[in-house]
């Protein structure tokens, strides 16, 4: 019996959505969302519009192919991934790189708003966040829509420079993971074609291919039947339509189109075991996937499949949630579990219920045995009613935030449910039809009967185990047999029903006497009221209307851990953020913690650095009361039960433990070394830094960062309602211990050991690599004036420097795949402007480019030509002004200013239009003479 089989029965309960005795097979098929605009050109060619303005002035152009790697025959292998490439390499009406010119002069960059990607059976090509006030943009978009299709030059020699990059691109992603897949794949998809298509290819194709093998793959594949347009965002779709029909009409269909075929993957009795390792595996991840059939095409546009998600949805919340309560407790046999249903591994044709686990004691069979206990626990014991009423509240909470929330839907959301649509067919009714939908279908869909399908699931048969593990010095590894004779002693257990434990006192054990608001006042700056509290801390609300559900939090403050925590706290401090991502709070565990808040749309997260501290969070206008809760635990009670701590220690040792012999790691461990001088307290986390952290030290500290509450500013942006606000305010941030008279509002003392050492300085280590490559960090490091202006220059010197190297380095020296840099400037600490650029690369290229990119910082002080400082501009002037419609946007300015006194937002745009080349130029230089120039390589051992 299937899984899919199993289940289905559990679709008679959505039968009361379409009638009494309506079968899946009678039920009618749900309606497509009558916003979006849907249409298919007489070559067969589909297209998706829609008007959208969130944000305002903006529009997304896609195309997705109904074309991957799985197209490719032996010889072609990595021709659809090579071919994405070329994309970017010269078209009929963009030649050379006229494209990826055109587009960063009206503000879209590539990399980030302009980028594709290549799959088994897909590959999609975007172009995001599209200033489109100006109709002949959104005219140049179809066009390169257009000349993706169907009119790619393919220029010979393009195509041998590129082969450099790819290479690359292979050198850069052949790390311990991919090495073992490469291997595993053919045993996992036995005489398959799924075994031998990972989309990079091998390099034997990609370095000796023919040009005319290349066009005919794109002749072949790229034609309008399997060719979806998607354009969503501030657009007229009359017009956007017109324009499709005028543009890509004329493509015509093959004479004899070849099939596209959708390879199926077979069934297997018993277990198919796949065990890989590689020493530079970063974890020791071990996979059960019980395979079953894909849900029927035919009745995806239906409420059964709805039902179907949301079965599965339910199973796998329940079942991660008691495996997270194991992964707790410090005896816990595996580091982390998690059950997913969705794929088979990469087909598309068929799904799998997938049962993960990290070992981390190195006994892989006992991590993978013990997950599978659980799975066993619920299919025979089922689930608790308790248990189901927290994963429906929670599902349904999710679900009407984004009912909430559609009219202030992003532009990607819609692309992403179209393309599903197209390649997938993936239902679009849209959230007003899904809402009602998924509540019938909650409302009537009961613990007992997924009890009962769940019961029924055959979890013994048709599976593959696949392990991923990391070299040993033993070189001792388990086999087939020994992970059968696990899995076998577990079926042969007799396991006891869960019994589902949840705290029933109050979050908070005695309410805490309020607090008063003592002043109140309006600051026209940011259009904001701010309220002076009787403890000394300071509120400040801005009400927004930019999502209907949503409020943002923050509480910040000035002063760290730094200098009262020196360097005897350092493994606590390395520790700290693990810690901080499973705290509890009063007598309330993290697992209690997560049981409390399902349902509940509200959650805060700490952060504690040397110089500041900040609590930040966010709930929806109902929830704000748990949000309020959370903010007066989180400053008056955060713990850590010795349970949970001591289990997130073995955990997160085990990881590090693998992570340690990688290159990326070492190298991470070079660069914090050269840039801090060895501080203990601004290094890489190490197994030891784990096990000697200190319960004790961490909630000393924590509830430290946290003893004055008149330190911090607390701030609310979005859908405040203010009245609503001020009890709970006076109930939960009033009532924090505050005392004005010590408040810490400004840093006086920076510790020296914490902050980028001075000095000019280059660090070169080796060690050895399973795939030889360089890895190359470089930092330019000054001290220049504090201000938003300077701000801004430092980031558009960085863009500029970056799209520099990146046709150098990448586009004509071929030495990389990737490569970037950036610009930043911190307004609160020295060392404040830093120009940065990390990138591993092919080894014997190392001198010339350390070379190019020295020449290059150089060569930014003295020219910047009026085109670069064009397209940065474009660009940044569009992400300011789409910010001023985010919540998120706001919060982080308002921090800012409270925190620096700087005012980085109301007038960013008018700033970044007024910077001019000679300033950037200017600024350059000056952080060139007085600044640091810092080198870190690492190069493979011989």
């Amino acid at each position: 019996m299937k899984i899919k089989r199993c289940l289905a029965a559990l679709t008679a309960a959505t039968a009361l959505l379409c009638g009494a005795t309506a079968t899946a097979q009678q039920m009618p098929q749900l309606p497509t969302d009558k916003e979006v605009r849907i249409g298919k050109l007489p070559n067969g060619l589909t297209y998706y519009i829609r008007h959208n303005e969130y944000p305002k002035g903006q529009a997304d152009f896609y195309i997705a192919q109904k074309v991957g790697s799985m197209q490719e025959e032996d010889h072609q292998a990595g021709l659809a991934h090579f071919l994405e490439h070329m994309c970017f390499n010269g078209t009929t009406h963009f030649p050379g790189k006229d494209l990826i010119n055109y587009l960063e002069s009206v503000g879209v960059k590539f990399g980030r708003n302009l980028n594709a990607m290549t799959g088994f059976d897909q590959t999609v090509y975007n172009i995001s966040n599209v200033p489109v006030a100006r109709e002949g943009v959104q005219d140049s978009c179809l066009l390169i829509l257009h000349d993706w299709a169907n009119d790619l030059l393919l220029l010979p020699e393009e195509i041998d420079a590129e082969r450099a990059v790819i290479h690359e691109e292979w050198r850069q992603s052949n790390v311990g993971q991919m090495r073992i897949l490469e291997k595993l794949l053919p045993v996992i998809y036995q005489d398959e074609k799924y075994g031998h298509r990972l989309p990079i290819g091998t390099m034997e194709v990609v370095d000796n291919f023919p040009h005319q093998a290349l066009r005919d793959y794109y002749e072949t594949w790229y034609r309008p039947d399997l060719q979806g347009i998607i354009v969503v965002g501030d657009i007229d779709p009359d017009r956007i339509e017109a324009k499709i029909k005028e543009m890509f009409a004329n493509i015509e269909m093959p004479a004899d189109p070849k099939e596209r075929v959708y390879f199926p993957v077979s069934d297997n009795k018993g277990t198919i075991y796949a065990i890989g390792h590689d020493k530079e595996q970063q974890n020791s991840l071990t996979v059960l996937m019980i395979k079953s059939d894909a849900f029927p095409e035919q009745l995806k546009n239906t409420p059964a499949y709805y039902a179907q998600e949301y079965v599965e949805s339910m199973i796998t919340s329940m079942l991660n949630t008691r495996l997270n309560d194991i992964a707790s407790r410090p005896d816990a046999p595996f580091a982390g579990a998690q059950a997913v249903m969705g794929k088979f591994f990469i087909a598309q044709t068929k799904d799998a219920l997938d049962l993960y686990a990290m070992s981390k004691d190195g006994d892989h069979p006992k991590a993978l045995a013990a997950a599978y206990r659980e799975l066993l626990r619920a299919v025979r014991g089922g689930f608790t009613v308790t248990e189901y009423d927290r994963a429906r509240s929670e599902y349904l909470s999710r679900m009407e935030r984004a009912y909430n929330n559609r009219r202030q839907c992003e532009n990607s959301s819609y692309v992403r449910e179209y393309i599903n649509n197209f390649l997938e067919g993936e239902p679009i009714p849209g959230i007003e039809a899904e809402w009602p939908m998924v509540q019938m279908i909650a409302q009537n869909v009961q613990v007992a009967q997924i009890n009962q399908a769940l019961a029924a699931l055959p979890v013994s048969d048709n599976r593959v185990l696949m392990a991923l593990l990391p070299d040993n010095d033993e070189g001792r590894y388990p086999t087939d047999s020994e992970f059968a004779e696990a899995l076998a002693a577990v079926d042969a257990e007799t396991i006891e029903p869960f019994v589902d434990e949840v705290k029933s006192e109050p979050l908070i054990p005695e309410m805490p006497k309020p607090g008063t608001i003592v002043s109140t006042s309006e600051n026209p700056q940011w259009g904001t009221i701010e309220w002076t509290l009787s403890n000394g801390a300071k509120v400040v609300i801005k009400k927004t209307d930019f999502k209907d559900d949503e409020i943002l939090f923050s509480a910040v403050a000035n002063g760290g851990y730094s200098p009262k925590f020196g360097d005897d706290y350092a493994a606590s401090l390395l520790f700290m953020s693990d810690a901080l991502s499973q705290y509890g709070l009063g007598d309330y565990s993290n697992m209690d913690l997560q049981k409390y808040l399902a349902g509940k749309q509200a959650g805060v997260r700490l952060n504690w650095s040397a110089f500041s501290r900040s609590v930040v969070g966010n709930t929806v206008p109902k929830d704000l009361p748990t949000l309020m809760e959370l903010i007066y635990m989180s400053f008056t009670a955060v713990n850590f039960t010795a349970d949970e701590f001591e289990a997130l220690q073995k955990s997160v040792a085990s990881s590090i433990h693998n992570q340690e012999a990688t290159p990326q790691f070492q190298f991470n461990t070079t660069v914090l070394k050269n840039l801090y001088g060895g501080s203990p307290r601004a290094a890489m986390t190490t197994v030891s830094d784990v096990e000697r952290a200190d319960r004790g030290q961490i909630i000393s500290i924590s509830r430290a960062m946290t003893a004055n509450a008149a330190d911090f500013t607390f701030t609310f942006v979005g859908n405040v309602d203010t009245d609503a606000l001020r009890p709970l305010v006076e109930q939960y941030i009033a009532s924090l211990p505050g005392d004005p008279a010590t408040a810490v509002r400004k840093v006086t003392e920076f510790e020296p050991s914490l902050l980028i050492q001075e000095g000019s300085r280059t660090a070169q280590e080796s060690v050895k690599m399973e795939t030889p490559q360089t890895y190359v960090a470089i930092f330019e490091v000054a001290d220049m004036p504090a201000d938003s202006r300077n701000s801004q220059i430092a980031s558009m010197a960085g863009q500029i420097l970056s799209r520099r190297l990146n046709d150098i380095v990448r586009e004509k020296e071929g030495a990389v795949y990737s490569i970037g840099a950036s610009g930043s400037m911190t307004l609160d600490a020295p060392r404040n402007v830093i120009f940065q650029t990390a990138f591993p690369m092919k080894p014997e290229m190392k001198d010339k480019v350390l070379a190019i990119i020295a020449e290059q910082f150089e060569e930014l002080a003295a020219d910047i030509k009026p085109e670069e400082l064009s397209r940065v501009q474009e660009y940044m002037i569009k992400s300011y002004t789409e910010g001023k419609e985010r919540n998120g946007n706001w919060l982080s300015a308002l921090t800012t200013w409270e925190r620096t006194g700087i005012d980085t937002f109301n007038d960013n745009v008018a700033t970044a239009g007024s910077i001019t080349a000679d300033e950037i130029k200017a600024f350059v230089r000056q952080v060139l003479d007085k600044g640091s120039y810092i080198v870190v390589v690492l190069e493979p051992a011989e």
